[in-house]
């Protein structure tokens, strides 16, 4: 008898596993991410990133659900975060509300982010829920789309050095050298460089054609003597015409070396 009612349990254990099995299988073929792009642009609002999430109904469903959260992982100090925006993080159902109904049924509900922010990491995390009547739950599943890498591709912009260094035969005026870079990752041009003396007195302004990413170009101006007249700047990009990263590194003013002796 014990052997028998072993036998049952062995059996009825087996019947639930192999349930359990089919189950998890036809809630994975049931809940698919498929469609994925991550478009790349210079300026953020062109920048996106899209998915489908494809839905079918398990049996007795009712209503069918499903939720977009986009995950955000910035490459700076910030952490990771989810983006707010739109119907993301909300649960959403489909127009027809018997759509699930059928065992035929199928729902495809696209989604699209745009305007993301640069340097970053997005990936979306679509839930999807299926409720019997009165509400009851038949079951959930949860699916992760690739990761979509958005780099920052504006130029920028920058001096990055001015040497000064005696004329000969003219104590009145200096050389001025100036390193310009462009630390961003596309390249940046026409812009004007502006060589502007404390005074205000004889500016001069030169033009870039192009300068690549990540490299960098010697500009050399001729001016009045430093420790006389007072430390000269330097602007990349004067006129504002390049969209710049970051404006905050474009000018820089020359250290006038020490007076011998000094």
């Amino acid at each position: 008898m014990n052997r028998l009612a072993g036998g049952v349990a062995a059996l009825v254990a087996g019947a639930l596993a192999v349930g359990t099995a089919a189950a998890a299988t036809a809630t994975q073929e049931r809940a698919q991410l498929r469609g994925f792009h991550c478009h790349h642009a210079l300026q953020p609002p062109h920048r996106s990133v899209k998915v489908t999430a494809v839905m079918r109904p398990l049996a007795g469903t009712e209503h069918m659900e499903v939720k977009f959260d986009l995950l955000m992982s910035p490459s700076g100090p910030s952490g990771s975060g989810v983006v707010h925006s739109g119907d993301l993080g909300l649960w959403i159902t489909p127009r027809n509300p018997t759509l699930g109904q059928l065992p035929g049924d199928v729902w495809n509900v696209k989604k699209s982010v745009s305007a993301l922010a640069a340097p970053a990491k997005y990936r979306f995390k679509v839930s999807f829920k299926w409720t019997a009547a009165h509400g009851h739950v038949l079951g959930t599943a949860v699916r992760y789309s690739p990761t979509c890498r958005q780099r920052e591709l504006r130029p920028d912009l920058l001096v990055s050095s001015i040497t000064v260094t005696p004329i000969a035969n003219d104590p009145t005026r200096d050389l001025y050298t100036a390193v310009i870079a462009n630390d961003g990752n596309s390249a940046a041009g026409p812009f004007n460089i502006l060589f502007a003396p404390a005074d205000g007195m004889g500016t001069v302004t030169r033009t870039v054609v192009r300068l690549g990413a990540h490299s960098s170009i010697t500009e050399q101006f001729r001016g009045p003597d430093c420790a006389t007249a007072g430390s000269p700047t330097i602007t990349a990009d004067s006129a504002n015409q390049v969209d710049d990263l970051n404006r905050g590194n474009n000018s820089l003013t020359a250290t006038c070396p020490a007076a011998p002796g000094g």
